[in-house]
């Protein structure tokens, strides 16, 4: 299969940056024999390389390191130890049931720690699957629901009133608290 002309183009782009595989270069070569407007595409975009390259700063060292140790931490690292606190305590008492059934279990038979484990896996299985169908099961309720409501015009006019009812009583208050806001400004003044 014969790659398009925008296929060549994004190649000349590939290989001004000097990313483009070998097996494709001979393709591009290739085409640039016969094409003069990728010829002269690919001289703009070498052309226009080295001028960014003639126009760069240099750089003090350990900049980029700098700027990372500027930035604010995200994520878990942004949280105080404090917030690690429940997390921890979590891990140490299943590190501690862990040890209470593995070491009960030592002295009855050889393979007991890996019982304990296989049975530690398996509760946290049956609670993922547990979780997991419990939204499966709501989504699907909610789904009967809409479908029993849209099901009839009866209903379907009963929740349009309502959805109308909910917009007019949120736009009373927004005006009410507007109001309120602007009678409180008149008042300072």
């Amino acid at each position: 299969m014969k790659p398009d002309h925008a296929t060549y183009r994004e190649w000349l782009n590939l290989e001004a940056d000097g990313r483009l595989p070998r097996n494709e270069q001979a393709r591009l070569e290739d085409h640039l024999a016969t094409c003069s407007e990728c010829r002269s595409e690919l001289d703009e975009l070498r052309e226009l390389d080295s001028f960014l390259l003639r126009g760069s700063l240099p750089v003090k060292e350990g900049f980029r390191d700098d700027v990372l140790a500027a930035l604010p931490v995200t994520g878990w690292e942004a949280r105080g130890p404090r917030t690690w606190g429940f997390p921890a305590a979590m891990f140490i008492l299943l590190g501690v049931i862990a040890t209470a059934v593995i070491g009960s279990g030592a002295a009855g038979a050889e393979h007991a720690g890996l019982g304990a484990l296989s049975a530690i896996f398996g509760m946290f299985q049956a609670t993922v699957l547990a979780g997991s169908g419990l939204i499966g099961a709501s989504w699907k309720g909610f789904g009967l629901v809409f479908q029993e409501m849209l099901s009839s015009p009866m209903s379907l006019g009963m929740f349009g009133v309502f959805v109308l009812c909910l917009n007019i009583l949120l736009v009373s208050m927004i005006r009410r608290k507007r109001a309120e806001a602007v009678t409180e400004t008149r008042r300072h003044r």
